[in-house]
């Protein structure tokens, strides 16, 4: 049996190999690196005062222990495989091939090291020393950055992002690179950034901004709006990209610090929108001019046989008329059947229009808050949401009955009129405001939509809810007299507000549950 060696005798040994007054043991504490000395059979058989309290065991518990103790127990069975084939080929060299390893100290927490193995041949026994340095916190944190920055690089990559961090007091922008790239400019200060956004864009982006800083309103910066890069370029020549901004301000003291948030390129989301609502226009102008056809059509086909008639009754009389005596009786006959023939295009005409109105509304008690909301996620769904949204419900509104889809298709062609106003004046900044109000003595809820956009001009305003009247190129004029009609078959009124001046005002009544 080999005798087994522990550190006594290993000093012993080391002291008569070397004149040196100097012992083994002297050496191996007096090293300020952690050290220990583990046998072929992986058992600790010295270990310096660094690694003892490193480690927090006693010289005696570390000699009693397998050094796997001293790794966490998801890593044992991988050392003890290691330690195999380190002594099949013992050399000096550094272990974890520049990973971060781990130490577990006896209390339970892991510490990070770094780990240099070296072999020593002692009493012919071959012997390895551990030397560990603690990873400091300094580098620990380092690293932690490191992996921190990689991750947001590549979700950055990902998500096609830049990151900006405005600082409020002195109005500077700082910008990491994607969103330098995407301004196309030099980018330090608000005003910078002001300058490269379009024209039309600028006063919404200050008023975001503005919004922002303000404490009473949240803290939120978000705002989509475009940037022109190229600006030295002529118009045609200058290249227009989509920005969303999200971002979250810092107050301190009840003032904006900074603003911390990520600007996202949408340009081909835009672009894509732009088209698909070219082809929505553009299928929905032929769906109307379509339905206008037919319909015309009906009411020609339903018409035409009883004014065929009443024009030959109308000939029969004025020949009765020349007669000489005056046929009466034959007068009588033909002013009695164009009478009968204007009262049956009547009734017909009537009966094509109760059939097309279809006259049965399907109402339901509607909260009329989700109903305005759900109309809003559909304009802005039909690519008509580029305005500032001013809502004021009333939080305890009584329920409404009415039909929700031709409610929603009125708020919807209300909202889309507005837009198009707007847009059609270059506004610079487009806002719309929805207010719900109740009519105590009528029981009913009123809606008012409310732009500023140029207004409607009086001459517009006497035939405005016309059918067939319309200030659009390729409107049909069919809107806002639909809308009218709507409304009253759910038992309420549409209106336009005539005295209002700063903008359109349109209202609109319905009964309470």
């Amino acid at each position: 049996m080999k005798e087994s060696v522990n550190s006594e005798s290993i000093t012993e040994h080391a002291q008569k190999a070397s004149p040196n007054p100097i012992s083994f043991a002297d050496l191996f504490e007096a090293v300020v690196e952690a050290m220990i000395l583990v046998d072929a059979s992986g058992k600790i058989v010295m270990a310096n005062a660094t690694a003892q309290e490193l480690c927090g065991y006693t010289l005696n518990e570390l000699c009693k222990l397998e050094v796997e103790a001293l790794i966490p127990q998801r890593f044992r069975e991988h050392h003890r495989e290691y330690r195999k084939h380190y002594l099949a080929h013992p050399r000096k060299r550094p272990m974890g091939n520049n990973r971060n390893l781990v130490l577990l100290h006896r209390d339970g927490h892991e510490i990070g090291v770094d780990i240099s193995l070296s072999p020593v041949t002692l009493q012919h026994q071959i012997y390895v020393l551990l030397a560990l340095n603690t990873v400091d916190r300094c580098s620990q944190a380092e690293y932690a950055l490191h992996e921190s920055q990689e991750r947001l690089w590549l979700i950055k990559q990902m998500v096609n992002v830049g990151i900006f961090d405005i600082d409020c007091v002195n109005r500077r922008i700082y910008c990491d690179e994607r969103l330098r790239e995407l301004c196309g400019n030099s980018i330090d200060e608000m005003d910078d950034l002001i300058a490269v956004v379009h024209t039309d864009d600028r006063a919404r982006c200050q008023a975001a901004y503005d919004k922002a800083i303000n404490p009473r309103m949240g803290g939120e910066f978000r705002v989509q709006f475009r940037i022109v890069q190229n600006s030295d370029l002529q118009s045609d020549q200058q290249q227009e990209r989509w920005l969303t901004i999200f971002g979250e301000t810092q107050f301190e003291m009840g003032k904006a610090k900074r603003i911390v948030g990520i600007a996202r390129d949408v340009t081909q989301r835009k672009q894509r929108e732009k088209k698909l609502q070219q082809y929505r226009n553009e299928t929905e102008a032929l769906f109307k001019q379509q339905v206008a056809m037919l319909t015309a059509s009906a009411i020609a086909h339903e018409l035409n046989s009883p004014l065929t008639a009443i024009s030959a009754y109308s000939e029969v009389a004025l020949h009765a008329l020349n007669e000489t005596p005056t046929d009466c009786g034959s007068m009588k006959n033909a002013i009695k059947s164009c009478f009968e023939q204007a009262q049956l295009a009547g009734h017909k005409l009537y009966e094509l229009l109760n059939f097309l109105q279809n006259n049965t509304v399907e109402s339901e008690v509607l909260d009329l808050n989700q109903v305005i909301e759900d109309a809003l996620l559909l304009a802005r769904g039909d690519g008509y949401g580029d305005f500032i949204l001013v809502l004021d419900l009333e939080s305890k509104l009584p329920a409404v009955r009415a039909n929700r889809f031709q409610i929603q298709r009125v708020l919807v062609n209300l909202i889309r009129n507005a837009v198009e106003a707007m847009r059609s004046a270059r506004v610079s900044v487009s806002e719309i405001r929805i207010s719900v109000t109740t009519l105590a003595l009528e029981k009913m809820a009123m809606v008012s939509i409310i732009d500023n956009g140029p207004g409607i001009d009086p001459e517009t305003l006497k035939r405005i809810f016309k059918p067939f009247f319309t200030t659009k190129p390729t409107g049909l004029g069919v809107g806002l007299s639909i809308s009218r009609a709507l409304i009253e078959a759910n038992g309420g009124r549409l209106w336009m507000d005539p005295d209002y001046k700063q903008g359109a005002r349109f209202h609109f009544t319905l009964p309470f549950a």
